[in-house]
This record gives C-alpha cells, structure tokens and sequence, in this order.
C-alpha cells in the first residue's frame, strides 16, 4: 500500500459504506471529522464499520464544538500531528468550501498533503435527478408531452405497474401512435421519473413532485440582447459622468467660498461648517488620547478600561465601535492600531 492516508470530512458529504469499502481497500488508514459531529448509517454497515474502527483501519478525529472553524480544524492538525507517521502523506476529501483553511493549517504544520474537493450530498442529490429548465420544457414538443402526462400522473389513484400499461396509459392519454408512446415510456425512465424493474415500473415521488409543480405557460424572461446590452451601458457611463461632474462642481464652489474670504478663520468657516454635526464626545476622546502620545493603550481591553474611566457615563462599547467605523482605531487581532486621521483631530 502507498505511504498515504486519507483525511474524510464527514460534513455534508457522508459516505456510502461502498465507497469506505473502496477507500480502505486502497490505503492503509482512513481518518474520519465532522465538525457537525453527526454519523448515520444502517445498521449492517454500522456492523462492518465498527470492525474497520476496532482493526484501526479507520480512526475518527475528535472535534470541538466551536463558533470558529479555524480552532476546530487545528484541533484536527493536532490529532494527525500525534497520530501520522514521518514522511506520511495525507489526501483530504471535503466539501466544504472552509476545508482551504485546514489545507493552510496542516501547510503551516509541515504535514504532506493534498486536497479533493467533492460535490455536497444535497448537491448530488439536485443533479442525480435534476430536470430540465422550463425554456428547454417550453422549446421541446416531446418534454411538452412528458410534462402533460407527469400532470395526469399526479392525478391518477392507480398508476401502470408494467411497461405495457404504461405505454398503453400514454396512448390514451396524450393521444399518440403506439411508436411515439414507446419513445415517451424510455424518456420519462431516462428522466428518471419512471423506475424499472425488468418489465415492473415504480415512481419517484419526488421527481414527478418536481415535474407537475412546473408551470410551463409561464413565460421566461429573456436576456438582454446586444443592442440592449450596449445601451444599458451607455445610459450606466452618463450617470457616472453627472456624478464626476457634479464631484466638480461641489469642489468648485468650495474653493470658491475660500477664495472670497481672506482670513484664516474665514477658510475653516468653509471647511468645518458640517463640524457641529460630529460627536463632541467621540472629538474629546480623540484629543485625549492623542495626549498619550506613546502611552496609548495598545490591547483593546485596556483602551477599554481606561475609556470607561475618562467617560465614566459614556456606552464604551458603541464609542469603540463608531470610532473603529470612522477610521480613527483599527482593531487587528492582536493590538490597537491608531490611524494617521486620529493624529490630523
């Protein structure tokens, strides 16, 4: 056997025991996660694979319950860290668009590793009987005449149980040669709708929900063509060019205002004159810290503190997050950050 083994994650991808049957035929050791910390199977391939479990063929990693997938995926670095032999390598098997993350964390680990991303099992259950889109129904007569017969269908209390009753019941009902009802009986198996089983028939309930729910008289938008699509543009690049040109104007006017006023204090009329409109605790705040100079708390708790001190009848919370919204404090997940606008206050 290759010197690799294979990391299965369980979240909504859960395996059939055919395919575990396969895996394990190839590779010496199976690792098994869900974040969601879910298992189901039947209870013959519970029995089969509690002797994979018991052989150590197959490990299951534990996994925490938390509000992060990153602390949840380094739980299971660590595992394959104690576990996995030197020179190991691993092949990840995930649906879940977060599984990049664990591919990082095992990387930043030095572990040997690859990565397969699979469809969901919701995903292979839409495309295993998905059915065609109602402008393909709409632009197809025989499609037209399966989906009036999957009406009749769901009206039926006794529907055909053979081939031929089937073939027969499509005759009356659609009112076509017994050639065209035989070509309707292997679209409707192919669509898989209809089930066979030798010359017996079944029905996929939920296929034939899908079928008698459509409505085919409703009409399909149609796409913008060319012409339209050139014009929508054009009318997009004319709203742009007013919104510079007014940008243009509003600056004009501005410069305009300074130009007619001489004095110093004359020019911060202009420039402040939506200044009563900032929160004069949020100006304070700004002016106190900045008096810190190199004594600004660094850790976000201590900023914290040291706020609800200086503006003990202040929300600290809701002051934090307006002045991190403004730009004057940047939280990175380590310390605070003072931006240049909390210096130019």
């Amino acid at each position: 056997m290759p010197n690799k083994a294979v990391l299965l994650d369980l979240e909504n991808n859960m395996p059939t025991a055919k395919m575990l049957r396969e895996i394990i035929e190839h590779y010496p050791t199976l690792y098994l996660f869900n974040c969601t910390g879910q298992f189901q199977y039947s209870l013959e391939d519970l029995t089969e694979f509690s002797g994979w479990v018991s052989s150590g063929q197959v490990v299951i990693l534990e996994v925490p319950n938390a509000s992060e997938k990153e602390y949840e995926y380094a739980v299971v670095v660590g595992q394959l860290l104690a576990l996995l032999e030197p020179e190991m390598q691993i092949e990840i098997i995930s649906a879940m668009p977060s599984c990049s993350l664990l591919l990082d964390l095992m990387r930043s680990a030095d572990l040997a590793c690859s990565f397969i991303q699979v469809q969901s099992t919701l995903e292979r259950q839409r495309n295993k009987y998905s059915i065609p889109s109602l402008q393909t129904i709409q632009n197809k007569p025989y499609l037209q005449m399966v989906k009036k017969y999957c009406d009749a269908l769901g009206e039926m209390t006794g529907k055909p149980n053979t081939i031929e009753k089937l073939k027969n019941s499509i005759v009356n009902i659609l009112q076509v040669v017994p050639e065209k009802a035989q070509h309707l009986v292997g679209m409707l198996i192919n669509l898989k709708i209809v089930k066979r089983f030798d010359d017996q028939v079944a029905y996929r309930k939920k296929v034939l929900k899908q079928w008698t729910s459509l409505d085919i008289d409703k009409p399909v938008l149609a796409l913008p063509t060319e012409t339209e699509s050139a014009a929508q543009s054009s009318i997009k690049l004319e709203k742009i060019d007013q919104i510079l040109e007014k940008l243009r104007v509003d600056s004009d006017q501005v410069l305009q205002e300074m130009d007619q006023q001489d004095s110093v204090g004359a020019v911060h009329q202009v420039l402040f004159k939506n200044f009563a409109k900032i929160d004069p605790v949020q100006i304070e705040v700004i002016h106190k810290l900045n008096n810190l100079k190199t004594d600004k708390p660094k850790d976000i708790y201590e900023l914290r503190d040291l706020l609800e001190q200086m503006f003990p009848k202040s929300d600290i919370r809701l002051l934090l997050k307006e002045l991190i919204e403004k730009g004057y404090i940047y939280w990175n997940g380590h310390e605070v950050v003072y931006s240049h606008e909390m210096y130019l206050n």
